[in-house]
């Protein structure tokens, strides 16, 4: 567990330091929308828009298995992560959660803040904890890009896989991913 953390800080830490310098459009006016184009992520997490596009939202797809992350400036990022067993990815809703017992994929959400003042970090995850949840839901699969939504209430990882923090609420989620 405590890996897991910690690479997730470092994924989220690399992103910020080397993004740093790039720009992006600004998400904060006219609006909550994703771009027309282009690979994004964006949802709400308790009760505040998150958008990541262009070369803040990155992912890879690959023999059936799709990881996609968002990044903001502010030290926050969403990952997406859905793994067919079979080795094809087909349009369709994907439980991501403890209680999922389907045997032909495997999935997890994860919403995770850097205090980047004192490089701390909390993750919230829709798999690990019980009384957590999550949904991806795929609408377009082809060689072109990935399109699809998502939502979840994570529980908060503590070292050891201490599931006794709070929950974060992440909804009316959805991504885009180029190829």
């Amino acid at each position: 567990m405590k890996t897991i953390k910690h690479f997730s800080f470092a994924i989220a830490l690399a992103l910020t330091t080397i993004l740093s310098s790039c720009s992006s459009s600004d998400s904060g006016s006219g609006g909550f929308s994703g771009p027309a184009t282009g690979s994004f992520v964006k949802a709400n997490v308790a009760g505040s828009n998150f958008l990541a596009e262009g070369s803040l939202a990155v992912g890879t797809y690959n023999s059936g298995n799709f990881v996609v992350m968002g990044t903001t400036m502010a030290g926050k990022s969403i990952n997406i992560q859905l793994y067919a067993v079979d080795g094809t990815l087909e349009t369709g809703t994907y439980n991501v959660n403890t209680t999922n017992t389907n045997d032909d994929h495997e999935g997890s959400l994860s919403y995770i803040e850097i205090n980047t003042s004192t490089f701390t970090s909390m993750t919230y995850n829709s798999q690990i904890c019980d009384n957590s949840n999550g949904t991806i839901v795929i609408t377009y699969v082809g060689t072109d890009k990935i399109e699809g939504t998502f939502s979840f209430a994570g529980k908060e990882l503590r070292e050891d896989e201490d599931c006794s923090g709070g929950t974060k609420s992440v909804t009316n989620g959805s991504f885009r991913l180029e190829l």
